[in-house]
């Protein structure tokens, strides 16, 4: 279903329209306009553009990491990660219902930009670089989005890194992006 989006990567050329981007959330408009948005050693950025290339609908920004267990007082690595460090949708378009499936499910404009993401990151893991999790830090505002998309909250056992950022943030998991697609 993402083939009628269009989500590219991240440039400085297209800097200049993330002016004009509001999610609602200072900090995720923040990021589009700071240089971090653009350094691959924080993430890479992908964007989903109008389809005149005018407009940032929305964007995502993929890091990498790694999940630790504490198993009785003993921290170890149980798996790595692709991190999603931001994803946010113009508030223009929050809410915006693009279809229903067979199951009577609505999917929300951000359920499809959701699903570009993990379609990407799928493929990172299928083609590229081995991990096991998938992990974000969401907001009170996006988490249902997740959970609707299969995420989790990460176990009390569990932990990866956050940001000072994240503090207020609901720390959530999916396991080898085991996402549902959608259906028509």
């Amino acid at each position: 279903m993402n083939s009628r989006i269009n989500v590219v990567p991240y440039d400085a050329s297209l800097q200049k329209l993330a002016s004009s981007f509001h999610s609602g959330n200072s900090y995720l408009d923040r990021f589009l306009c700071d240089p971090i948005s653009l350094d691959d050693g924080f993430g890479k950025t992908y964007i989903f553009l109008s389809s005149d290339n005018k407009m940032i609908i929305g964007y995502y920004n993929l890091g990498t990491g790694y999940i630790e267990e504490n198993d009785d007082g003993i921290i170890r690595k149980i798996g790595g990660a692709v991190h999603i460090n931001c994803f946010a949708l113009d508030e223009k378009f929050h809410g915006v219902l693009q279809t229903v499936t067979n199951d009577g499910v609505k999917v929300n404009l951000s359920d499809i930009l959701l699903d570009d993401c993990l379609e990407r990151i799928e493929n990172m893991r299928r083609e590229y670089v081995g991990f096991a999790f998938v992990t974000l830090n969401s907001t009170k505002e996006g988490y249902s989005l997740y959970l609707r998309n299969g995420f989790e909250n990460l176990e009390e056992d569990m932990n990866f890194a956050i940001e000072d950022s994240d503090q207020e943030c609901i720390i959530l998991w999916i396991w080898r992006c085991r996402y549902k697609k959608f259906e028509e």
